[in-house]
């Protein structure tokens, strides 16, 4: 998608919800506005699968898309079956479920 330092290109808010780049669930309302995914706590920042290896630093520090799709493939693998937080069973997402992390 965007490069880093430049601003992203966003599908348009209220058309949604769109996929999460990292764990493909659609939890977003837009994409590129740097909205924080309620299931794998990805900060949309407009990355997406052309630099998914890339570590951009900003909102998900560290961490390149393709780290963080590893972290929750992860997480899918051991828990998310049984897990009546996450999103994909029904529940408002395992990020918005801790404490302090509710949206406003």
């Amino acid at each position: 998608m965007t490069p880093p330092g430049e601003p992203p290109t966003a599908s348009p808010p209220g058309c949604g919800p769109y996929a999460c780049p990292c764990c493909k669930l659609l939890t977003l309302e837009a994409r590129g506005q740097f909205e924080i995914c309620d299931e794998c706590s990805w900060e949309d920042d407009g990355q997406d699968d052309p630099n998914a290896d890339e570590v951009w630093g900003g909102p998900n520090g560290a961490e390149s898309l393709t780290d963080a799709r590893r972290r929750y493939a992860q997480y899918v693998t051991t828990t998310r079956a049984t897990d009546p937080r996450s999103a994909a069973n029904g529940g408002p997402g395992r990020w918005r479920s801790r404490p302090n992390r509710r949206r406003v």
